[in-house]
């Protein structure tokens, strides 16, 4: 669910608190929206643009232009050179960065709070005026593909894409944010432009301005800026079709092999979308089996019983939909197949025993924690809210674990019974080129640790 007013329209300001900041929305009638959190403990201005656009509406012969567009927004304008975005930030002691999902890509300034609005005049420049010059496109494209094939010396990052493929069939989740190189050969200055203008106006636009700020001032300083600039092609008629995701046929399996010793597992579960109840209760799922060193899995795998070298979960909703993944590396001397079935066990449980009332309050306290720390600087406060603002809805940032804890014990059972099941997962594994160790069983000891555990 987005909560988007249409182009034209004029919302009053709203106004929540997060992290010390003071935060209300605002609408120009050009559709952009603006959001400014207030929060004076530092002279500092964040100033992050995000644009609704990311991997997930690319058609598959443009598959990797929003993160190849992402360089390109710092390679010049008619009024700012090349390398000229860069220069200026360093001059006046700020830092910037950009960075492509796949439902938005963003734009980031910090800078102190007596030159952040030099931010507002970068990023409106390259908004309406990006050269996209066809020599500097050609050597950007090069260094995209060095980046691209940089990627495939990490087994993970391969490992996790294969996974990913047959996660999300036909759909664009499925495809690596950077790209292929075919399609990446195949884009032309003119193919990027007609993207940019596609989905790169005020009416496909955020602003989050976040630190030491005068908020009546900042909007005005703002809309002096981009209150002039026509709203766009509206984002139904600029997106792509997408096929339906449907529900998994059955439990997948693949492999792929490094040169070293390690055995690394990937296994994902496909999920819902941002912001559903499942969203939540997932979170709570993570922080029940990897949250901190008394996760279930940290404790069972890595702490007592050898079986993982290291275990990790990420809860990664998407617009469209979702993902769970769970990432470890076999111990040497461990067969690969007990340390899965170590992980089903643990999984099993979660999904046919209700937590107790200290296990739920340190799973929400371990959120909390977590999110408290998501908030410390002006930076990461704006980026979560930016985040939060394109992809569902900006308020849902405050609620202070307010969704997590309204999730039952019931609740989080009959979740993970419902969506983290083999039948509905994609295995991956990642095996030593030259299987030449001995592979033994864990120790006896070790296993009666585990069921001393449960």
């Amino acid at each position: 669910m987005r909560l988007f007013k249409k182009a034209g329209q004029r919302s009053r300001p709203r106004s929540l608190q997060k992290a010390g900041a003071k935060v209300a929305e605002h609408r120009l009638d050009n559709g952009m929206r603006v959001l400014i959190a207030e929060r004076h403990s530092d002279p500092v201005v964040a100033v992050l643009l995000f644009y609704g656009v990311g991997a997930r509406n690319e058609s598959e012969r443009e598959a990797g232009v929003s993160h190849f567009l992402e360089h390109m927004m710092f390679k010049g304008t008619p009024a700012i050179g090349k390398g000229e975005v860069d220069r200026i930030t360093t001059e006046l002691g700020g830092q910037n960065n950009a960075f492509t999902g796949y439902d938005h890509t963003a734009y980031w300034f910090e800078f102190a709070s007596d030159r952040w609005e030099t931010a507002l005049d970068i990023e409106v420049d390259r908004m309406k005026n990006l050269a996209l010059d066809p020599a500097e496109f050609a050597s950007e494209r090069a260094v995209v593909l060095e980046e691209l094939a940089g990627g495939e010396d990490d087994p993970w990052r391969v490992l996790a894409r294969h996974v990913e493929d047959k996660l999300f069939p036909r759909h664009p989740y499925a495809r690596p944010i950077i790209g292929f190189p075919d399609t990446l050969h195949a884009m032309t200055p003119e193919s990027m432009r007609d993207y940019y203008e596609r989905f790169y106006h005020p009416g496909n636009a955020t602003l989050v301005l976040c630190g030491d700020v005068k908020p009546k001032a900042a909007l005005e300083a703002v809309r002096a800026r981009f209150g002039s600039l026509p709203a766009g092609k509206p984002f139904a008629e600029a997106d792509c079709p997408r096929p339906p995701l449907e529900e998994p046929p059955g439990e997948v399996r693949l492999e792929t092999r490094w040169d070293d010793a390690s055995r690394r597992l990937v296994m994902a579960w496909r999920t819902e979308r941002v912001g559903s109840e499942a969203d939540y209760a997932l979170d709570l799922a993570l922080g029940t089996l990897t949250g901190g060193r008394m996760g279930r899995l940290q404790r069972r795998l890595v702490l007592d019983g050898s079986f993982a070298t290291s275990v990790s979960i990420s809860n990664d909703t998407r617009v469209d939909s979702g993902a769970f993944w769970l990432f470890a590396e076999c111990a040497q001397g461990v067969d690969p197949a007990v340390l899965e079935q170590e992980i089903d066990d643990e999984l099993r449980k979660l999904a046919t025993t209700k937590l107790d009332a200290r296990e739920m309050k340190r799973v929400r306290s371990f959120l909390r924690s977590s999110e408290a720390y998501d908030g410390e600087t002006v930076s990461d406060l704006a980026e979560e809210l930016g985040e939060y603002a394109v992809d569902y809805d900006w308020r849902e940032a405050f609620d202070g674990g307010a969704r997590h804890d309204q999730i039952t014990p019931t609740m989080l059972r009959d979740t993970v019974a419902r969506l983290l099941v083999p039948s509905r997962r994609v295995v991956g594994w990642c095996l030593p080129l030259a299987e030449e160790e001995a592979v033994a069983p864990p120790k006896k000891a070790k296993r009666r640790k585990k069921v001393r555990r449960s």
